[in-house]
């Protein structure tokens, strides 16, 4: 049994232990933010909700959501609206009415938060898939392409899936480029009704005249209306391939050449053909120059789209498919469409408009001829010169005559001043 004194002893030690943890306590806890990432709420087509929670023992004065949206990765931040404490909850919406984002969109993203003090914390990477909630999906996928569907039959699917691959490989070797180096998405909707919400928005108007049935809407993500829209397909993944052969940050492909290799990509190029054969027999055919946009006449977009792919047939049937695929890899470079055009062919859009006209017996295009000018009439160098001569004599005359009154002025405030 122990003594009395040693009971003393004991307590006294037990109460140093106490304290001693007491003041440990405040050095094992919190001393830094953490923050938690609570996850992604899929409201499509109004975007996706992206939620977070965090703490500190010092107040929490920066949120940010960090993301990238795949497979361009361009790096973006998300701030939230919160209000500065030791502990936050709070979301950032991403897409919507602000922001489009297709079916088929990956965000790979983290949460970031830094306190008072300038520490940090943040959420591991995160990546989130952003589809079409409002049908139950199935898909066929193989080879780098997934075809994603709602209706219709698998068979369906899987000849869709055929000729996407087939469409790729044959488009890739066209614009010489080796393979598309991200997965390529299609999604195939039953009705325009289903598909316009998956669009971007328009204004009602547009959306009431319009019908799509087909569209590129991401790198790596095409919208196609119809279970055997073959064509439709061809034509839309023609565009990812043109896309990554000839655009970059420093290049951009015209029109024609853009919609002309679509239509080319096309088994049949349909009412595009019979579009451009009216304008050659009647000889109201459309500039070179003039489609190297879109046009904004809506009568004229048969025209343009069946011109465009008879100036692609010209270049590739004429010159073979080696110069065609360089042209691409030539704008993708920097270099604008006429240089490049006289970089591979040796002509500008001029000259390829010239060769086409000439190739479907159509006479030479009209240029503007020069005004005359009258040999006694002084030339324009002389009348600027007589103009500037005028101009002159007449700033001289006035700086003369503010001067003579400056003098005169004064004078007479002089004499003034004399008199009082």
């Amino acid at each position: 049994m122990p003594t009395k004194k040693q009971l003393s002893a004991i307590s006294l030690a037990l109460a140093a232990v106490a304290v001693g943890l007491l003041f440990v306590a405040p050095a094992i806890a919190q001393t830094g933010p953490s923050v938690t990432d609570e996850g992604v709420e899929n409201n499509f087509p109004d975007g996706m909700v992206f939620r977070m929670s965090a703490s500190s023992d010092a107040v929490i004065e920066d949120v940010r959501l960090r993301y990238k949206v795949l497979p361009d990765g361009t790096a973006a931040n998300g701030v939230p609206d919160f209000d500065p404490a030791t502990t936050v909850h709070t979301e950032f919406i991403l897409g919507g009415t602000d922001v489009y984002l297709p079916p088929g969109t990956v965000v790979e993203y983290h949460w970031e938060v830094t306190d008072a003090s300038g520490a940090t914390a943040e959420t591991a990477e995160q990546t989130f898939f952003y589809d079409d909630v409002r049908f139950e999906w199935q898909t066929v996928e193989g080879e780098n392409v997934t075809i994603y569907y709602y209706s219709g039959s698998e068979g369906d699917a899987q000849d869709m899936h055929a000729v996407a691959l087939e469409s790729l490989a044959e488009m890739t070797a066209l614009v010489d480029i080796v393979e598309i180096p991200f997965p390529v998405q299609v999604w195939i909707y039953d009705s325009t009704d289903d598909m316009r919400d998956a669009l971007q928005r328009r204004s009602e108007s547009y959306e009431s005249q319009v019908i799509t049935a087909g569209v590129r809407v991401a790198t790596n993500t095409v919208l196609v209306l119809g279970n055997a829209s073959f064509d439709t397909l061809r034509h839309e993944l023609t565009h990812v391939v043109t896309a990554e052969a000839g655009e970059s940050a420093l290049g951009t492909l015209p029109a024609w050449l853009d919609e002309g290799t679509a239509v080319y990509g096309q088994d049949d190029p349909g009412g595009f053909k019979s579009a451009v054969d009216r304008a050659i027999d009647r000889g109201n055919v459309l500039s070179v120059r003039e489609i190297s946009a879109y046009p904004g006449d809506p009568e004229k977009v048969g025209l343009f789209y069946g011109q465009g792919w008879s100036l692609v047939s010209y270049l590739v049937d004429t010159y073979g498919e080696p110069k065609f695929g360089n042209l691409f890899a030539i704008i993708k470079a920097g270099n604008r469409i006429d240089d490049a055009l006289e970089t591979v062919y040796g002509f500008d859009q001029d000259g390829l408009e010239d060769e086409w006209r000439e190739a479907n017996d159509l006479p030479p295009r009209e240029t503007p001829e020069p005004a005359p000018q009258d040999s006694d009439a002084p030339s324009s160098a002389s009348q600027d010169d007589d103009d500037g001569g005028s101009d002159i004599a007449t700033i001289l005359i006035i700086a003369l005559v503010i001067l003579a009154l400056a003098g005169g002025i004064a004078a007479l405030g002089i004499t003034i001043a004399r008199r009082l």
